[in-house]
């Protein structure tokens, strides 16, 4: 019986995370300029605790840019969604990165890629 509570207590932390994660749920519109202060675009879905990360980003001589990657969600409140975009699992060499995004309200999402400014915002 204590195996079974213990076994209970680690599972509880992910399922807090998962339930919070469902409040962020659905597809989101996203907005970012690039360093050239290009405007750019791209879709987010976030799915529990996993999802899609899609930018409509195109450079010729980056393998890893302008490709679809899973995300992983590792922390979502009422106040933010934290979530790591894992290119290296889709492209070996392509680098991970950790968005944090603080909501502004129930729709939208505010942070930073690659130092600017990066919005999202919910479609459904």
């Amino acid at each position: 019986m204590k195996a079974v509570g213990t076994a209970l207590a680690a599972c509880l932390p992910l399922f807090a995370v998962a339930q919070t994660a469902q409040m962020w749920d659905g597809k989101w519109q996203v907005a970012f300029k690039t360093e050239r202060g290009i405007d750019r675009d791209g879709t987010i879905v976030v799915a529990g605790n996993a999802g899609t990360w899609d930018l409509n980003v195109a450079q010729r001589n980056d393998p890893c840019a302008g490709r679809a990657y899973p995300i992983e969600v590792q922390r979502a409140t009422a106040e933010e969604l934290v979530f790591k975009v894992a290119r290296s699992t889709t492209l070996a060499g392509c680098q991970d990165n950790t968005m944090r995004m603080k909501a502004t309200d129930a729709n939208t999402l505010e942070g930073t890629f690659m130092g600017r400014p990066f919005k999202m915002t919910k479609a459904n």
